[in-house]
């Protein structure tokens, strides 16, 4: 307990001296219902009084993994059923959408993701996108920029906000977010693809900086 309430200040104090969020804020939580966002969901739910701003959540199911991407969107329907916050939800072949318009999947999926949420905050009036991105997912881009070949502002990494798009969570680690669902006996969805190698970042998570934190500096 003890060491829940030490985070919720640490990402109160995050969001403050960031001047993430306004009192009187209405916060879209992207929420794929894996570890971060469920984490992010939670912390934004118990600070939301102390913040005065209102929550909603948005889910856009990819249709990339059949029985599980349905089985995730239901999830996240029921979590958001269960704490009263307002849930939007959307399907969206990705596979056909990135060979019509000739994009890998995962830019394809970023441009869905976005255009979904921007849709929601026009009419349901959303003030900020909050996206539950944490220091390793820092880490993991500054990285990927790197070997992909940056100038100066990439490797800036993930900045903190970005017009109405927010990051409320960039200051936990992954091992802090582990350890918050663990101690609230949260049980977020586990997407089986981040451990598949096929997708770069996924090597720089499971094989860098594995390597990196062993040989180097922890």
């Amino acid at each position: 307990i003890r060491k829940c309430v030490l985070l919720y200040k640490k990402v109160l104090s995050y969001i403050r001296d960031n001047k993430l969020i306004e009192s009187g804020d209405k916060v879209l939580i992207a929420l794929s219902g894996g570890p971060d966002s469920v984490c992010l969901l939670n912390i934004l739910f118990k600070l939301k009084d102390e913040l005065n701003i209102e929550l909603g959540a948005a889910h856009l199911n990819h249709m990339l993994r059949g029985k599980d991407a349905m089985e995730d969107e239901q999830y996240v329907i029921d979590i958001c059923k269960q704490m009263n916050v307002e849930c939007f939800t959307k399907q969206v072949n990705i596979n056909e959408y990135s060979k019509k318009e000739k994009l890998s999947s995962e830019m394809a999926g970023r441009i869905v993701r976005y255009n979904f949420f921007d849709e929601i905050i026009k009419e349901h009036g959303y003030t900020k996108i909050a996206t539950a991105h944490n220091a390793n997912d820092q880490a993991e881009t500054i990285l990927f920029r790197l070997m992909r070949g940056t100038g100066l502002e990439g490797l800036g990494g993930i900045k903190t906000k970005r017009d109405n798009i927010i990051r409320p969570i960039l200051c936990l680690s992954r091992q802090e977010v582990e350890e918050y669902i663990h101690t609230n006996q949260l049980e977020p969805r586990i997407d089986k693809t981040n451990f598949e190698r096929i997708y770069n970042r996924n090597k720089i998570r499971l094989d860098i900086l594995p390597y990196m934190k062993e040989n180097f500096n922890k």
